[in-house]
């Protein structure tokens, strides 16, 4: 009777061991599946977070191209980059661009009040052939709320795909502004916008011109 005791005893000691280390062998692999949890929640989320950026999140030149992460209304002045996937659009030496704005808008840098209607055409002529794009000279004239803004000297590039011009210039009043065009089609015939960073004197403005070519 003693012996059967000590037996029953023996084995329930064995089973509460045998049963501890279950748990201990089965610890390693709840981890590991709950750091893949984990993991996948992140990249969800992540991914969540790429596909709610606004349309004008990519720099000048998004990751095809050259960016610096500017934008009309903020961060994010953008389109597709040199040498996108559409394939190379023939332009000819000499050609001429000109966009004309059906609808505008500005907005003055720091102020959240000051902003109105804005307009303009632009003509983007031709001027070399390279691997990888076109240069472009640039002229014509922006209005922004009453003040038409001339351009004096300006320069740009096209993309081989002629979807996006990104350039820079001058202007009489005497400013500065860069720009980044992006065509709904190409630059050779459709609709497209243009953004523009103009400084004259101490005002900025930020302007967005939508129109065609």
């Amino acid at each position: 009777m003693k012996m059967t005791t000590k037996f029953a005893k023996t084995a329930t000691v064995m089973a509460a061991t045998i049963g501890i280390i279950a748990v201990l062998l089965a610890y390693p692999a709840l981890s590991t599946a709950s750091a893949q949890t984990s993991t996948t929640s992140s990249s969800t989320t992540t991914g969540s977070s790429t596909l709610t950026l606004p349309p004008w999140g990519n720099g000048f030149g998004s990751p095809n191209g050259q960016g610096d992460n500017r934008g009309p209304w903020g961060p994010g002045m953008g389109g597709p980059g040199f040498g996108g996937p559409q394939g190379r659009v023939a332009v000819s030496v000499g050609q001429k661009i000109t966009f004309t704005s059906t609808s505008g808008q500005y907005v003055v840098v720091g102020s959240t009040k000051t902003n109105g209607t804005a307009s303009g055409s632009l003509v983007f002529t031709v001027s070399g052939n390279l691997t990888e794009g076109y240069t472009l000279s640039v002229s014509g004239s922006v209005v922004v709320g009453a003040t038409t803004y001339t351009v004096s000297s300006g320069s740009a590039v096209l993309s081989p795909s002629a979807t996006t011009i990104s350039g820079q210039g001058t202007t009489s009043p005497t400013g500065a502004f860069i720009l980044q065009g992006t065509s709904r089609g190409s630059f050779v015939g459709s609709t497209a916008s243009v953004s523009l960073d103009l400084k004259s004197g101490s005002t900025e403005y930020l302007v967005l011109l939508n129109g065609s070519v």
